[in-house]
């Protein structure tokens, strides 16, 4: 009988007359026994050529393992070093101060508004798919941003966000909302800061609000203060739970309650 062992795993089996690389072969997959684990037999190592022609005998000892390399202890000890003796290269660059003139703005650089000239609205039903229909081609204004006379002249960053998501979820299987912006000519805001030319935005300058995400961020470009922008739906569609499922009813719990955010980019 011969003893064969791998890890924790430990048998002891009849393999009397066969060959090492025949005993690997027998319980490569009752042990799991990768094909780069090393043999050894009676506790010599025994090479990968040798397998095939070492043949074992009663009250054998063969014994797979995998090498442990020592790779990683180097690199630990090369940043250690490292470490050591950064600070000799950064002693002495502090040498001077000086104070910087910013001065706190006094006024808002936008302001963010309701715009509910035109009610978006849609009625559900249970287990059902449907859209949000009458939006118009350039969508449905849902609030407005007042860039201001501020002098402020950086970015913006224009952030909506679903304030009622543990609510929908109990409605909605899918909700998803295309939101956009447009100046105050109409046309579309280049939000996503891919069209080079200064030319404005196009049709592929949204993003999708869902259940899912929960937020989404634009960022206008070219829009000096004084500026009238408008976050407007452009379409939408949903899918709902079954009804009375999950405290699904057709009452105000199926509204989304959004909130805008503008901030300095």
């Amino acid at each position: 009988m011969v003893e064969i062992k791998y890890g924790d795993q430990y048998e002891v089996s009849d393999l009397a007359g066969q060959t090492i690389s025949e005993a690997r072969e027998h319980f490569k997959s009752e042990f799991g026994i990768p094909d780069k684990a090393k043999a050894r037999l009676n506790g010599g190592k025994v090479k990968a050529s040798a397998e095939l022609d070492t043949v074992l005998n009663d009250d054998d000892k063969i014994t797979f393992a995998v090498s442990r390399g020592k790779g990683a202890y180097m690199v630990g000890a090369l940043l250690l070093a490292l470490a050591c003796t950064g600070g000799v290269f950064a002693f002495g660059f502090i040498n001077a101060s000086t104070s910087l003139g910013a001065v706190a703005a006094s006024n808002d650089f936008a302001d963010v508004s309701v715009n509910d000239t035109t009610p978006v609205s849609w009625s559900p039903y249970g287990f059902f798919k449907g859209s949000i229909p009458n939006l118009g081609a350039n969508g449905v204004p849902i609030f407005n941003v007042d860039t201001l006379s501020s002098t402020y002249p950086g970015d913006l960053a224009v952030s909506v966000s679903i304030a009622n998501g543990d609510t929908l979820a109990k409605c909605y299987r899918l909700l998803a909302l295309k939101i956009m912006m447009y100046d105050s000519s109409g046309g579309i805001l280049d939000i996503n800061a891919d069209n080079l030319t200064g030319a404005g935005g196009d049709d592929d300058d949204y993003v999708l609000l869902t259940l899912s995400n929960g937020e989404v961020t634009m960022f206008p470009q070219g829009q000096a203060g004084g500026n009238l922008m408008t976050v407007r739906v452009k379409s939408g569609f949903y899918i709902t739970h079954i009804y009375n499922a999950g405290n699904w009813s057709p009452d105000s719990k199926h509204q989304p309650l959004l909130f805008c955010e503008v901030a300095q980019r």
